[in-house]
């Protein structure tokens, strides 16, 4: 029997000044951490905002989960969709991937950049919007990764 997948997607605001560098790092011990932990994801950063999405086994989710929220980096912590029930993954070929909005943008990632501009400029993002969005990034032809 395969061990149960769930999958959650939250926003926060960055409490540190995050340069290039300081994002850097964070992916770093991220990706080595979430190898440990048998997790996938994207997180997309539009400054002062985060938006990541990760999916693993139930057990690590949970264990994530409160890292994120006692991580002193980042504030006002907002998950803004769930899906324990997830039947397989939708971002399995990144540790974690990352986009910084803006950054070098061809024509396709220029218009999803403003598309996901737009949902985090409200008080709280549509979880099913983001979820959508977040699915065409990972989907688009030649995805690649800031850092």
């Amino acid at each position: 029997m395969s061990e149960r997948l769930k999958q959650f997607a939250y926003i926060s605001h960055e409490l540190l000044d995050f340069q290039e560098e300081s994002l850097r790092g964070l992916l770093l011990q991220s990706r080595k951490k979430n190898k440990d932990m048998a997790l996938t994801g994207l997180l997309l950063f539009d400054k002062p905002v985060f938006m990541q999405v990760l999916e693993g086994p139930a057990a690590s989710i949970d264990q994530i989960l409160a890292d994120i929220r006692a991580d002193t980096r980042h504030y006002s912590m907002d998950i803004i969709y769930t899906n324990d029930q997830l039947q397989e993954r939708e971002f399995a070929n990144w540790r974690m991937g990352c986009r910084i909005l803006g950054n070098r943008s061809r024509d396709d990632y220029a218009r999803l950049d403003s598309r996901i501009r737009r949902l985090l400029s409200v008080g709280r993002p549509n979880g099913q919007l983001a979820h959508q969005i977040l699915l065409e990034f990972n989907a688009m032809k030649g995805a690649f990764l800031d850092l």
